[in-house]
């Protein structure tokens, strides 16, 4: 069954959800359209980041080459290294001590020289093949080491003498002369320089640490930028404890140039951009969370998602007052409507337009004018109605006096012709009760006490002709003594029982029954005789039946009409509102009869 809802519902259900769409969608093309334009601005963005990354690296990177290859095409610096080393063709000038430690300072006052007022550098160390060092800088010991040992010798010796720049690496020469650095970590770039002849003659490493370099590049650019070289080692971050840097570079060396990725760590959603550089061999990552690029849009989306609750309650709070506007009158109709029975619509009067809206008012008043319509047409049918159902009443009612009259003369026939002479007059006596209590003009409903004295009248006259063969009981609820029932219900079902209990042998009992139950009342009849037979029963539901769906009474005859004309009577004051009218067969055998209806619908009859 579709399920009912009321206007107030729908509009209130419809504008609701119109608002709220339009909210959403509005929301949501906002959102999609400012997503699409912030990754676009964020994809120019890291792509100018990481090429400028790429540029100042290259320029920091370039400004220690320089420094290197002034030492390198500085004839001072090979002849005083020279005189260091011992290698120098003349060395009359540094024979002695004091020779030696001149050379030395002039060594070192070129090297400082090289590096310029703005030390690009901050360490310089020049290495010849037998392990022999001079350092420049914050170090500036002469001492003897194991030069393969280092990790970028083979690197630099390689036979192509180009540059070579190392990755950062824990500084121990910083370390062992500045105690508060344990972890400083230096990179390095490397020549091999050579004398006139251009024979090799050693190394040429000019240092810098990793915080020196990358301080001025990446501390502008802000996070999200890893540096590593085509091999994969990281250059930046420096330090340990960057495992998660390092799964960064093995995903980027897969997804080279410009687009987005999920961060094999974290799952988050990246963009990134990857910029490499001839120069120093190194590539520059910029990498922007989506989370972080979208969190400025989710927080407004946010707040704007908060106002729009907002100004959706709003408007929802509008269109419950409209609704409420539009349904009330409606309501106010309807509660009219349903409440209007016989009753009150004699006295219901003309409404008077309480909406406001021209429609609703219109139809308010027409509703007043057709109540008022309505009242009249109803007083008159009402009248009409209950005259009809009144000389219905008494018809089927005078069919009962010829039919009891009837058999009551059959019986006293038959007594005076057995010389029942004393009965005869008892019952006569009786008779004349019944045929006043029959023609009184009193109306056609009595309370049921009344109507079980006039049955046991009619039983005792009964009782004359069959005497002590025929017995009786009545039994009655005594809340139900004054219920009103239509005048003779009960004694056609007595006299039917007994016309027709008294069709096996003797003795005969009519038992008369009157309970309730509920609202109910009841009257059951019941004999001892054979029972209704099968043709019987189904003569007698084929004319209810018949009645039912033609709505004419059948015609009835003076001979066994006495139970149709009671369930006529009955359907006409009940109107098949919670009425009863049973006929069966009692399990001890005989036959049963019980009517019924409710006790306030018989009082209002």
């Amino acid at each position: 069954m579709l399920r009912q809802r009321s206007i107030r519902s729908v509009l209130f259900l419809t504008y609701s959800v119109i608002i709220a769409l339009i909210l959403f969608i509005s929301l949501l093309l906002f959102y999609l359209w400012s997503s699409d334009t912030l990754h676009k601005r964020a994809a120019d963005t890291i792509s100018g980041t990481s090429l400028s990354v790429k540029d100042k690296l290259d320029l920091e990177v370039q400004k220690m080459d320089t420094v290197s290859q002034n030492i390198l095409y500085s004839n001072l610096v090979k002849e005083r290294f020279l005189f260091f080393t011992g290698k120098a063709e003349d060395d009359s000038d540094v024979s002695d001590a004091a020779g030696r430690i001149r050379n030395a300072k002039e060594l070192a006052d070129i090297l400082v020289a090289a590096n310029g007022p703005a030390l690009p550098v901050q360490q310089v160390n020049l290495y010849d093949f037998e392990g022999n060092l001079f350092a420049s800088g914050f170090d500036n010991r002469r001492m003897k080491m194991e030069l393969s040992e280092k990790s970028w010798y083979k690197d630099v010796m390689s036979g192509e003498y180009g540059k070579v720049l190392t990755t950062p690496e824990i500084d121990e020469q910083l370390r062992s002369v500045v105690t508060t650095r344990k972890d400083a970590y230096s990179i390095s770039l490397l020549r091999v320089f050579t004398d006139k002849y251009n024979t090799p003659e050693g190394i040429v490493e000019v240092k810098k640490t990793a915080d020196e370099l990358f301080k001025s590049v990446v501390s502008s650019q802000g996070e999200g930028i890893i540096i590593y070289n085509d091999e994969g080692k990281l250059i930046y971050p420096t330090g340990s404890g960057h495992d998660a840097e390092m799964a960064y570079v093995e995903q980027f060396l897969r997804h080279p140039g410009e687009g987005k990725t999920v961060n094999s760590v974290t799952g988050d959603r990246e963009l990134y951009a990857i910029t490499h550089s001839d120069y120093t061999g190194w590539n520059s990552a910029v990498i922007l969370s989506e989370k972080s690029l979208l969190a400025p849009l989710r927080s407004f989306t946010k707040a704007f998602t908060i106002l729009a609750v907002a100004v959706l309650l709003l408007a929802v709070a509008l269109t419950y007052t409209a609704a409420q506007r539009i349904t009330k009158p409606i309501a106010r109709m309807h509660k009219l409507i349903k409440s209007t029975d016989l009753e009150t619509i004699t006295t219901m009067g003309p409404m008077e337009p309480t909406s406001g809206l021209n429609e609703l008012d219109r139809l308010q008043l027409a509703f007043g004018k057709m109540g008022e319509r309505l009242k009249y047409s109803m007083e008159e049918l009402m009248t009409a109605q209950h005259q009809e159902m009144q000389a219905k009443m008494l018809a089927l009612q005078s069919q009962i006096n010829p039919h009891f009259l009837y058999n009551t003369l059959a019986t006293i026939s038959v007594m005076a012709e057995e010389n029942m002479n004393d009965e005869i007059v008892g019952m006569i006596d009786n008779l004349s009760d019944l045929l006043r209590y029959i023609s009184s003009d009193d109306g056609s409903n009595v309370d049921m006490e009344t109507e079980l004295a006039h049955t046991e009248k009619f039983l005792r006259c009964i009782g004359f002709r069959y005497g002590s063969r025929l017995t009786y009981s009545i039994d009655i609820d005594p809340v139900l003594r004054s219920v009103q029932v239509p005048k003779l219900i009960i004694q056609p079902l007595v006299e039917n029982a007994v016309k027709y209990g008294t069709k096996v042998a003797p003795p005969w009992h009519i038992a008369v029954r009157i309970y309730s139950e509920g609202e109910l009342w009841f009257a059951e009849v019941q004999d001892n005789g054979p029972g209704f037979s099968a043709e019987g029963r189904e003569r007698i539901q084929q004319a209810i039946e018949e009645m039912n769906r033609t709505g004419r009474a059948p015609s009835l005859r003076v001979d066994g009409m006495g139970l149709l004309n009671v369930y006529i009577r009955l359907k006409m004051l009940y109107n098949n509102h919670r009425m009863t009218f049973r006929i069966s067969d009692a399990p001890t055998g005989g036959a049963v009869v019980t009517i019924g209806g409710i006790q306030s619908r018989a009082e209002e009859a």
